[in-house]
């Protein structure tokens, strides 16, 4: 955000200085500071590029990360659904067996009434027992109150008489089947409870990472949009620029064309020119699609391949008229030749001529590099007759 903040500003302080040449100026100083807002903006449109290059690239990270947001929240939903579904059911399963208990917990008490009448048979049982054989002391069974107890009165009996009751089996087997049925109750009711209480925990688990997920899903969702934002005034102040760049281009062929007229050409120009450096022509004169900003411009020479420091030679004898920096040329250097023709070596990496010099045919002038609007490494070489560019090749 920062990056994007200094290139608003740089944006307004160039688009300030754009405002064309002082009323009083010459016409040379007309152009100088014509070219000095065209140095300008080009570099504000490199900037803008680089600019708009890197957060094309921060938007393609934040669509991936959004991307696999949306992934997660949809996993997590699935995962979701599946533990509700699955706790739904237990849910039902545990009223079914609350349900089932209830019955149960129904026929028990109907138990526990069978087993207080087998209680009291069981005693009756004991006692005309004792009756029958002579016993002493049957007040151990009589006193018994609870099954352990009362076993051993029981057993007491048995000794005495030699034989059990019915009653006192049917009361011993009543108990045991109560006692099974109270701890059968309890351990499925308790397993059913400990599967839905799971349920519920996993499933709150799930939710809070829903939650959390969905969350970061919204941030990312921001994020990325702030991108695009952000890529889309990059892209309007760049035409913006690319605009004040063409009309700042045909205000420095305005001038030119004015300084030509008020100069007359002497001398007769040259029928045939050399080849400023050997290498191999890369691009030539005619509309093409700019290799930087993308759209299509008019290309007012040759490139032609080479490395960084090789020498650039002069196509012919003739006057330097301009050297320095010329906007997205770099590093330039014009040369008269005379007859109104005028020679254009740019992207050069170091000159090697002054102004005024006179200079002749296949003279160094220069050395290839990369300097202004440039992809890398070449010679930008243009013939212009009268100030209009025409393609080299007609004199090459």
């Amino acid at each position: 955000m920062i990056r994007r903040v200094l290139f608003l500003a740089l944006g307004i302080l160039v688009v300030g200085s754009l405002a064309g040449p002082a009323v009083g100026n010459s016409l040379d100083e007309d152009l100088k500071e014509i070219r000095q807002s065209i140095l300008a903006i080009t570099a504000r449109i490199d900037d803008g590029a680089a600019e708009r290059s890197i957060l094309a690239q921060d938007a393609l990270l934040a669509q991936g990360k959004l991307d696999a947001a949306e992934m997660g929240v949809a996993v997590v939903k699935a995962k979701l659904t599946r533990v509700s579904i699955e706790h739904d059911e237990r849910s039902v399963i545990l009223e079914g067996v609350r349900a089932e208990l209830a019955e149960r917990l129904s026929a028990l008490s109907i138990i526990r009434a069978d087993r207080d009448a087998a209680f009291g048979d069981a005693k009756a049982s004991v006692l005309q027992a004792y009756m029958s054989g002579g016993a002493a002391q049957p007040s151990i069974a009589f006193s018994a109150t609870v099954v352990s107890e009362f076993s051993v009165g029981v057993a007491y009996v048995e000794v005495l008489t030699g034989h059990r009751t019915d009653a006192a089996d049917r009361y011993a087997d009543i108990v045991v089947r109560q006692e099974a049925e109270e701890a059968e109750i309890k351990a499925v009711e308790a397993s059913v409870s400990r599967e839905v209480e799971a349920l519920e925990g996993t499933a709150a688990e799930i939710d809070a990472t829903r939650l959390d997920l969905e969350l970061k899903r919204s941030d990312l969702a921001a994020e990325y949009e702030d991108q695009l934002e952000l890529l889309a005034q990059i892209e309007i102040e760049i035409a913006e620029f690319d605009g004040e760049l063409t009309a700042l281009e045909r205000e420095e062929a305005s001038i030119r064309s004015k300084i030509r007229a008020a100069s007359q050409p002497t001398g007769t120009k040259p029928g045939q020119l050399l080849r400023p450096i050997p290498g191999r022509i890369e691009s030539t004169f005619g509309p093409r699609v700019h290799p930087i900003y993308g759209n299509v411009r008019m290309h007012n020479g040759l490139d032609m391949d080479g490395s960084t420091g090789d020498p650039i030679r002069a196509s012919a004898g003739g006057t330097v008229i301009l050297v320095g920096v010329k906007g997205g040329y770099g590093n330039t250097v014009m040369i008269d030749h005379g007859g109104g023709m005028v020679t254009l070596y740019a992207h050069q990496s170091k000159i090697g001529v002054s102004v005024g010099q006179k200079v002749t045919a296949g003279q160094t002038i220069g050395y290839v590099g990369s300097t202004g609007v440039s992809t890398g490494p070449h010679l930008h070489f243009e013939v212009r007759i009268d100030g209009a560019p025409v393609d080299p090749m007609k004199y090459l």
